[in-house]
């Protein structure tokens, strides 16, 4: 999940398709506000209201979602105190009035007595003019100039799931004796088909040791799976041969 602060005011979050996928939500569910995505959106007016500093005495958080062709959601997010609805409030005003005018009947009437090429002209002008108005309701003249853009990265969840595929029970033992010393919050071994599947969750807090992870599990195991749709058949319907702390059981074998 990409966060950047455009300014003081407003924040953009961008949240990928896969990123959705991993904590069980879809871009629909995002959308339409439904119960799967209350936690989710919970965290996330959490983190945007301390991006912004919003003082909930005298601020409103202002929230609009959009999803994208690709499957992700993008999120706008804009800090309002009294004064700010105010303005906003004058510019929907001045830019009402102004597109009456744009569209008053003289000027219809003019158009309609105009040649097809002249008519279509007059038309995309007006509808250019109207254009203008709506954005200035949204982008007001005097830019908020406070402060640069930043962008943060933010893991969507506090662990990853991580299974792989080791061809022995002695090979288990090994590895289980390597991760002694990663952040698992979890792990579980299976057992289908005479191949072992250790299922693991691993703290993502930390970027070096999360990459000395993979390291070692591309070195000591056959197969590395992240957040695999594999993991799923895997714990319902192989063997369970250890269902919790598998890692600190068969590391004191």
């Amino acid at each position: 999940m990409i966060i950047v602060k455009m300014n003081n005011s407003t924040l953009e979050c961008s949240i990928a398709a896969s990123e959705l996928r991993e904590i069980g939500l879809t871009p629909e569910a995002i959308m339409s506000g439904g119960q799967t995505s209350h936690n989710f959106m919970s965290q996330l007016n959490k983190e945007v209201g301390e991006q912004l500093e919003i003082n909930p005495e005298q601020e409103v958080l202002l929230m609009s979602k959009n999803m994208m062709a690709d499957g992700s959601v993008r999120i706008f997010a804009v800090k309002m105190s009294n004064e700010d609805i105010q303005r906003t409030a004058d510019r929907i005003r001045a830019s009402a009035m102004e597109m009456l005018s744009l569209v008053e009947q003289g000027r219809i009437d003019e158009i309609k007595e105009m040649d097809p090429e002249e008519k279509g002209e007059a038309l995309g002008s007006m509808f250019m003019d109207i254009t203008e108005q709506v954005n200035r309701i949204y982008i007001p003249e005097e830019q908020d100039v406070q402060g640069t853009p930043s962008a943060v990265s933010k893991p969507m969840t506090d662990y990853e799931r991580y299974m792989i595929t080791l061809k022995s029970l002695e090979d288990v033992r090994r590895f289980a004796r390597i991760c002694q010393g990663f952040p698992v919050k979890a792990s579980a071994l299976y057992k289908a088909d005479d191949r072992y599947y250790m299922v693991m969750k691993i703290r993502n807090e930390d970027d070096n040791m999360v990459y000395e992870f993979r390291k070692a599990c591309v070195e000591y195991a056959d197969e590395l799976m992240v957040d695999s749709p594999l993991e799923a058949h895997i714990t319902e319907t192989a063997d369970c041969l250890i269902a919790e702390d598998a890692v600190t059981h068969l590391a004191a074998l």
